[in-house]
């Protein structure tokens, strides 16, 4: 049985197309959804590195430090 070029072309087209509606739905990497709850975390820094951590006497503000998070 000899087929032709045109019955090669339109297969190819079904299995690309076949290819691409299952590819399109599967994802490597899940999506990211923030918390769902809107309420405010409070965070109480004690220590950094060892070192007690405090507002100057003389300050009417809170202290403010930069804060790198880590996933551990």
């Amino acid at each position: 049985m000899n087929i032709d070029a045109y019955t090669k072309i339109v297969l190819t087209v079904i299995a690309g197309c076949l290819a691409y509606m299952v590819a399109r739905d599967l994802t490597v990497v899940p999506s990211a959804h923030a918390q769902e709850a809107q309420t405010v975390t409070d965070v109480n820094i004690v220590q950094i590195a060892g070192s007690a951590v405090t507002a100057p006497s003389n300050s009417r503000f809170e202290a403010s430090l930069p804060v790198t998070v880590l996933d551990r």
